[in-house]
């Protein structure tokens, strides 16, 4: 397995997507930072409680979508270019090969998250202003818990798939379904339905990104009178501490259970 993870993770340091990631993780907390400032020299209020909930709630729609293409090709490219075929030929577990495929993606998720915080944090310490260290952890929690659910899911994906292409776009589909299209058709039952705030809490928080949108704004108000009366049920039954913990629970229950599924298909079905 060391040898599997050694080749695989000089394959990703080499990949293009992985660099682009980096820019993009980067970007986005410089931008961010930069509306801080902005904000703090014209208002005269330090900014980065905001930076932090913006940060959080922008990467929430970029890191699933790394999380999933970074694994969703790793077995369909591996076995058209015949690297699937030479690692089986060598006296590796399956279990092994699975795993030294696995982690070096998901610690690729891993580094642009953990470079977006750093980042943050840093311009922060720069510019003389305080960070909100409890809303700062809140965000590197909640995004990591979403790199492991959405890298599960698209090693699920790149393990069921039987070509790159397949893999693709079911990855696309799952990325749009989770941050755009699970959103537009909850809010056309709504319109049609009149639900209860808790089968209204139920349908979103089953959406593993809508889940970590409630971690992040419940830090950011703990009333989350954002979400009107929904907003108002979730203060009261669940609370701050309840609704973070729901958070990260969902979705590493969902990607734990998607990454053993994937496993087990990985070790006892014909991969070649």
């Amino acid at each position: 397995m060391n040898a599997v993870l050694r080749l695989e993770t000089a394959g990703v340091l080499r990949a293009r997507w992985f660099v682009v990631s980096l820019a993009v993780a980067a970007g986005l907390a410089l931008f961010f930072v930069a509306v801080a400032t902005r904000e703090s020299a014209v208002l005269a209020f330090t900014g980065f409680g905001r930076v932090v909930t913006g940060t959080a709630l922008a990467a929430l729609l970029f890191v699933p979508l790394l999380a999933v293409f970074s694994t969703a090709l790793a077995v369909p490219q591996a076995r058209q270019q015949g690297v699937l075929e030479w690692y089986m030929s060598h006296p590796t577990r399956r279990e092994g090969l699975f795993t030294g495929m696995y982690l070096p993606r998901l610690a690729a998720v891993v580094g642009p998250v953990l470079g977006m915080v750093g980042l943050v944090g840093l311009a922060a310490a720069a510019l003389g202003n305080p960070l909100p260290w409890d809303l700062a952890l809140r965000l590197l929690l909640l995004l990591l818990t979403q790199g492991f659910c959405f890298a599960s899911l698209g090693m699920w994906i790149s393990v069921a798939a039987r070509t790159p292409e397949s893999a693709l776009l079911r990855g696309l589909l799952l990325w749009m379904a989770t941050v755009a299209l699970y959103d537009f058709a909850l809010i056309g039952v709504l319109l049609r339905w009149k639900l209860t705030p808790e089968a209204v809490f139920a349908l979103a928080a089953a959406n593993p990104v809508q889940a970590g949108r409630l971690g992040v704004l419940a830090g950011a108000d703990a009333e989350l009178g954002l979400l009107g009366p929904v907003g108002t049920w979730i203060a009261l039954e669940l609370g701050p501490v309840g609704t973070l913990a729901y958070a990260l629970a969902w979705p590493a229950v969902l990607g734990t259970s998607a990454l053993l599924a994937a496993r087990r298909r990985f070790v006892r079905r014909d991969l070649l």
